[in-house]
């Protein structure tokens, strides 16, 4: 196994400058998850790399109006499960967002632009993975590839979180290739995301002639506010946020209308089912006479992600992949925001998060990856891949 780690190394070293170029030629074929056909020709770029190491590719629609997810297998005959990677290819950035034909460069080891932390330096590190695997000759087990191409939409609409979940099933286990932390630690447990929208209504007026005839709608959403911010259960991991507010607009109005919006944050179904229930409850409790609320939520298609024995042992073989290849072992984390992850993991396969490149700034015209961690990551979760038999 020291010879197979010695080889991966190698390889990935010849590659140093080609892993680069290719994630900076990535980078800039940007899209936005509305933007189908931008995101369909990233989708496109990365199937000819996967193609170009031996796997049969094919496209899961999901909707109309968004790019489907891409579906590699390479070694299909072979014996055992698949070992999977994933991730998305989409970004929350709108093409042309950064002010340049090509937004993507690097300074100092830092890589620029958008995506390049969330995820394509993920993917590209998830391809070399595979690449050095292919050079060195393992061919362990199978190996799967799943890129989803509207992440960021929540998969609001449409079903790709089954999709997702049905090509997960009968993998041994799978990296998510989401954003690395700067601190080295990988994701173990993930929440799930609900957005939660209050709209109240009342009776305007003159705030000095008709102050009592009035019904402030905002006075009415502060009194629920009070009450909904008290549903936050820290021990749990449930967290309830405002997030925003809007209402009136006359600095000598009362306020006819008002809307609030509340993200919530939940570890488990059982925490979803009571917020809900409370949430229902205080809208429909009425605090100033003459006003009426009105409640409206969605659910982002992002399953928790637990943190299992399975998960655990997962994350113990990628240290020891780490440690046997000259690495610092990994820390772990729970983290707040959801991801695919949970819903690999609803397909009952042990999963680890936020094994991309590392770097900060998600979401952000700010975001960047370290270069050099996309060559350590690579070899690791080829060593990793070469090591499942021991899980």
């Amino acid at each position: 196994m020291e010879k197979l780690y010695e080889h991966i190394a190698a390889f990935i070293d010849s590659r140093r400058e080609e892993m680069l170029l290719k994630l900076m030629e990535l980078v800039n074929i940007e899209g936005h998850f509305k933007e189908k056909e931008n995101v369909e020709a990233a989708r496109a770029w990365f199937q000819k790399e996967l193609e170009a190491e031996g796997f049969n590719c094919r496209i899961r629609e999901v909707a109309e109006d968004r790019a489907g997810i891409l579906c590699g297998i390479l070694g299909e005959d072979r014996p055992g499960k698949p070992v999977m990677f994933s991730g998305h290819i989409d970004t929350v950035h709108f093409k042309g967002a950064f002010d340049k034909e090509n937004p993507c460069f690097v300074e100092d080891g830092i890589i620029y632009g958008p995506g390049v932390l969330d995820m394509k330096g993920g993917l590209i590190i998830a391809l070399y993975a595979v690449k050095a695997l292919n050079a060195v000759g393992w061919q362990g087990r199978p190996v799967k590839f799943l890129v989803v191409s509207e992440e960021e939409s929540d998969h609001v609409g449409n079903d790709a979180d089954v999709c997702i979940t049905e090509e997960s099933k009968g993998a041994c286990c799978a990296f998510n290739m989401e954003c690395g932390e700067l601190q080295n630690r990988l994701c173990t447990a993930r929440k799930s995301q609900y957005t939660y929208y209050l709209t109240v209504d009342g009776v305007g007026g003159h705030a000095g002639n008709d102050f009592l005839r009035g019904r402030n709608a905002i006075h009415e959403a502060t009194h629920k506010i009070e009450e909904i911010i008290q549903l936050t259960n820290l021990e749990k991991g449930t967290t309830v946020t405002t997030a925003v507010i809007k209402g009136g607009g006359h600095t000598s109005g009362i306020a006819d209308h008002c809307e609030v919006v509340f993200d919530v944050r939940v570890n488990c179904e059982e925490e979803a089912q009571r917020i809900l229930a409370s949430m229902k409850a205080i809208a429909g409790r009425t605090f100033i006479e003459g006003t009426t609320t009105k409640l409206d939520y969605y659910r982002a298609k992002l399953a928790p992600l637990q943190e299992t024995e399975e998960v655990l042992r997962l994350f113990e073989l990628v240290n020891r992949a780490a440690v046997e290849s000259g690495f610092e072992p990994f820390g772990k984390i729970h983290r707040g925001g959801a991801t695919d992850a949970g819903n690999i993991a609803a397909a009952g396969i042990p999963v680890i998060d936020a094994c991309g490149i590392r770097g900060d700034f998600a979401h952000n015209r700010r975001e960047y990856g370290v270069q050099e961690s996309l060559y350590d990551r690579a070899k690791i979760f080829a060593a990793a891949a070469a090591k499942i038999e021991e899980m």
